[in-house]
């Protein structure tokens, strides 16, 4: 505990999942958190959690929180969260890369809205994210940046969310060697297997008697701690690295 301490943690699609799990852990390790996202009300049971609800949680476990509506498809929007930022707590030490989308559908079939759409939260919102904490992080000659992937980049043939990913994952490389030298560290993120969150529960179809449970998929614990290493290293010891927990 407290290996956080004084540091200001930004992360997008906090309001429920792995980026809930991940905002809670920051908070118990000391740190300020900064739940970034657009749900500010529960509009369907399947999808519970808000930016709110979520802060609710680390205050009631006493920590700081600060809930900000932000959608990472503006780059309006996330610069305007940004700013709130840096007006309410002065700095921004950690930001993770969480939001992100996966519509229906695959290479072929999917929508050509759907693919601009995912393109447009997952890798450009990672982007403009980057971008809206970097003078701060400068500034301080100092941050920690975390992207989150996913195992479906590591596929032969991904689906287009693999494909987003893949992009997600290059842009880490490629920060991390610019910045290397600037003090600001740049890793990517992805979990070892299924954990179970709302949205993922959500997309799944009934199953059929003797079908794996999603009850029997593995807690966030491994995830959530391997955040936390990563929200503790420096450019000396570790950046422009793509590992799942586990690694």
């Amino acid at each position: 505990m407290g290996r956080l301490d004084g540091k200001v943690a930004i992360v997008t699609g906090a309001s429920r999942g792995l980026g809930e799990y991940c905002a809670l852990g920051f908070a118990r390790e000391g740190a300020k958190v900064v739940i970034a996202a657009r749900s500010t009300e529960t509009k369907d049971p399947g999808l519970p959690g808000t930016i709110y609800s979520t802060a609710r949680l680390i205050e009631e476990a006493g920590g700081e929180a600060l809930p900000v509506i932000c959608n990472v498809a503006d780059a309006e929007s996330i610069e305007s969260m940004a700013e709130q930022v840096i007006d309410h707590w002065g700095r921004i030490d950690i930001l993770m890369n969480n939001a992100a989308i996966q519509p229906p559908g695959g290479n072929v079939d999917i929508l050509p809205k759907h693919w601009e759409l995912q393109f447009r939260v997952n890798v450009h919102g990672t982007y403009h994210c980057i971008h809206s904490v970097l003078p701060t992080m400068l500034k301080q000659g100092s941050g920690n940046i975390i992207n989150i992937s996913s195992a479906g980049a590591d596929w032969l043939q991904p689906t287009p969310y693999g494909t987003s990913k893949r992009a997600v994952e290059a842009l880490t490389a490629g920060f991390a060697n610019e910045l290397k030298e600037k003090g600001v560290v740049v890793n990517s993120l992805k979990p070892t297997a299924i954990i179970e969150t709302p949205g993922y529960l959500y997309a799944q179809v009934p199953r059929k008697e003797g079908e794996v449970d999603a009850n029997e998929f593995p807690p966030p614990d491994s995830y959530v701690e391997a955040a936390t290493l990563l929200a503790l290293q420096t450019t000396e010891t570790f950046t422009g690295r793509v590992h799942n927990d586990a690694e």
